[in-house]
């Protein structure tokens, strides 16, 4: 399937958006860390936790910086698109900063750019 160009993105890991997937375990439902290139549609998976709580989102986004394919284009900069935790805007800024990171709240942005994967997802 083909999509349009999300947003001016002219390289991989330019536009990031992280997206938090609900699936079923053995334990019950679980949350999956996706997170995806608005360049390539690329998704990286940092794990299944049972909880989505502040110091679980801010592991997650620790354990995207350090995923092989984001180091690969680190040394540009990136933009961390998301759609809610809002309230943990410094603590987030924290981590990403210094990576020249920068953040975004943006939910149709982050829908658009996450939506390709999303789709392929539902089609399993």
């Amino acid at each position: 399937m083909t999509h349009k160009p999300i947003v001016n993105a002219t390289r991989p890991g330019e536009y990031l958006a992280m997206f938090i997937l609900r699936i079923p375990t053995m334990e019950g439902i679980g949350n999956a860390f996706v997170t995806c290139d608005a360049f390539s549609e690329y998704a990286i998976y940092t794990g299944v936790e049972k909880d989505q709580d502040t110091a679980t989102v801010l592991r997650h986004i620790h354990l995207l910086t350090e995923n092989e394919e984001f180091l690969k284009h680190r040394d540009k900069g990136f933009t961390l698109v998301l759609d809610e935790f809002e309230e943990l805007s410094e603590k987030i800024k924290q981590i990403i900063t210094p990576l020249r990171g920068k953040l975004l709240y943006d939910k149709v942005l982050h829908s658009r750019i996450t939506r390709p994967v999303r789709e392929s997802l539902s089609n399993l």
